[in-house]
């Protein structure tokens, strides 16, 4: 029987007189952790929903502006000030015990135009923007801080926003793949100088090139989530995410031939919105699998059709869904209208680019790890009662009125720790590391800053302790776990909205965004990772001595690929380095 959180069954909760210790001196820690083991244990952040600075007068511009001047959405302002707060973000992170921070370089701060021009961007013959080296600097210096903390960090490229110069829909147009690359190059380039130079430090190894490339698409061109210019439909959300496809993988190269002879091996991935819809997910890491495995060109469109409904069926055997109800069932029928749809997307010719370029190098996999957000995968869930107090006061069309009277909130995600177990031993099968760079839940708060209670009860305490104790026992069982990601470190601004709350550090936008351990419900969720987190890793250890086994060496059973060194002994962390104050 489903439980109120909407998940089938209870993982044990916290024993009685276990609880964790939420005072100054449980939580605090002298020295920053050095982890003995590969696991990342880390947070997730973004550059324009935490750093503060976007789209106000001189600030750096991105291609939410418009919407952000027209009052289509809640202006960004100064949101979480992590910009200016990012030191002692670190600090927070170092006391928690965690040794990763995931990270955003913003392409609108380092190539910026502070000028808001039409929604087509600039003219083809115009002379693009310079870049910032104040900008790079900066980021050098919160890498360098992030290092200095004991935590490494995970880069994200692209994180939904780009420069406003390339206009509201740059993404639909194949030249900004290559402005992109562009970007990448001079980014990495200065910051491979700049840190070992100035700040004695080693440059960033992990890379995430884009965010969510799934979501970036159908938010902009079919669900409208996010501003755009364009009429929605199925031909501009294929060319968009086509486009972004291949910016990860010709970025993907392009990491690597930076990195070559420098004795620093790169991590290159994307992550996707783990979905059961595999047309809006799974396909697209099958996709870049496809030249490796020998799939002819021409039949690349035959042999994920097969795939797509041989992972349907491997989702139904899990059954997640005891209950077949009537959600179950418009669940079914979303995936059997998502197959007649992807018929007609690989007939589109945006996919010709796209697969010109993937197929130039037949034996490459450009991934050198998985990277997947996990929150509540399922198409099932994806729509609900209607729920009139849900809206926010900003425009909207009719249309717009409708889908979000229907379509599920942030605050409406269920609590599902077994799907995320599915998930990872689904993508184990691939022979690569694997890391979630996403997991977390949403608290709601007005404007005014007064909470909502969810309609399921659900703790972020709880929340972390059911997903963090399904993390140990996934890695105990020699799943090629490599990291989990909570996301986020503290409440940001949640593309359009600062309604929905995932932050580990709660804030109340009323005043100046000072970060608070205990939220509005008077739960304190980053004293529950900390703990959660120091049993894990005891746990993991005590199951790796049991086992005969160095911790980060696989167990036998685990899956060998092309990264399978990172499980057989190499850390994940870079060799510590002295960071210079500045």
């Amino acid at each position: 029987m489903s439980l109120p959180s909407g998940h089938t069954h209870r993982l044990p909760s916290v024993e009685k007189g276990r609880e964790p210790d939420v005072t100054e001196q449980g939580t605090h820690t002298d020295k920053p952790y050095t982890p003995a083991e590969d696991f990342f244990w880390g947070v997730a952040t973004s550059g324009y929903q935490a750093e503060g600075g976007y789209n106000g007068p001189g600030e750096p511009l991105n291609n939410w502006a418009w919407a952000e001047t027209q009052g289509d959405v809640v202006p960004s302002g100064r949101t979480s000030d992590f910009w200016t707060l990012a030191n002692e973000d670190f600090q927070r992170c170092r006391d928690m015990g965690l040794n990763a921070f995931r990270m955003s370089i913003e392409w609108a701060r380092v190539q910026p135009t502070t000028v808001l021009g039409p929604k087509a961007g600039l003219d083809p013959a115009a002379a693009l923007p310079p870049f910032d080296e104040r900008a790079l600097y900066s980021y050098a210096q919160r890498i360098a801080d992030c290092r200095a903390h004991g935590m490494e960090p995970i880069i994200t490229l692209h994180h939904f926003v780009s420069p406003a110069w390339l206009g509201i829909d740059g993404w639909l147009k194949p030249e900004t793949v290559d402005h992109f690359l562009a970007f990448v190059k001079y980014t990495l380039e200065y910051l491979n100088r700049t840190l070992p130079h100035d700040f004695g430090c080693a440059p960033p190894r992990w890379f995430i090139t884009i965010n969510e490339p799934n979501l970036q698409a159908f938010n902009h061109y079919l669900y409208r989530i996010f501003p755009s210019g364009h009429a929605i439909g199925l031909e501009p959300t294929v060319q968009c995410l086509g486009n972004l496809l291949e910016a990860h993988i010709r970025s993907y190269r392009l990491i690597h031939e930076i990195y070559a002879g420098t004795g620093i091996k790169p991590m290159v991935s994307f992550n996707n919105y783990a979905s059961d819809l595999y047309w809006g997910d799974n396909a697209l890491v099958d996709l870049v699998f496809l030249p490796s495995r020998g799939v002819p060109l021409q039949s690349v469109r035959d042999d994920l059709m097969k795939r797509a409904h041989a992972f349907d069926a491997k989702f139904n055997a899990a059954k997640l869904f005891p209950l077949h109800g009537p959600r179950y069932f418009i669940g079914q029928w979303m995936k059997h209208f998502g197959h007649v749809m992807a018929k007609r997307a690989f007939s589109s010719p945006a996919w010709d680019r796209l697969l010109n370029v993937l197929y130039q190098r037949p034996n490459e996999v450009p991934l050198d790890y998985i990277a997947f957000d996990y929150y509540d995968p399922f198409i099932a869930h994806a729509l609900r009662w209607p729920s009139f107090a849900d809206f926010e006061m900003r425009k909207r069309s009719f249309r717009d009125w409708v889908l979000e009277s229907v379509a599920s909130k942030w605050w409406d995600w269920h609590m599902l720790p077994e799907g995320l177990s599915f998930f990872v031993k689904h993508l184990g099968e691939y022979g690569l590391p694997l890391l979630i760079a996403e997991n977390g839940m949403a608290l709601r708060r007005l404007p005014d800053n007064r909470p909502f209670q969810r309609r399921d009860n659900l703790t972020r305490s709880r929340y972390l302790r059911e997903h963090v104790r399904v993390v140990s026992r996934l890695v105990e069982r020699g799943q090629p776990l490599i990291g989990y990601l909570h996301w986020s470190l503290f409440d940001n601004y949640e593309w359009g909205s600062f309604a929905p709350r995932f932050g580990l550090f709660s804030l109340d936008y009323t005043v100046y965004p000072v970060r608070h351990a205990v939220d509005a419900t008077g739960d304190n969720a980053s004293a529950t990772y900390t703990h959660e987190i120091r049993e894990s890793r005891a746990q993991i250890a005590a199951a790796a001595r049991r086992a005969g086994k160095k911790i980060g060496e696989p167990m036998d059973h685990l899956p060998s690929g092309p990264s399978s060194a990172i499980l057989a002994g190499e850390s994940n962390i870079s060799a510590p380095d002295s960071v210079k104050k500045i």
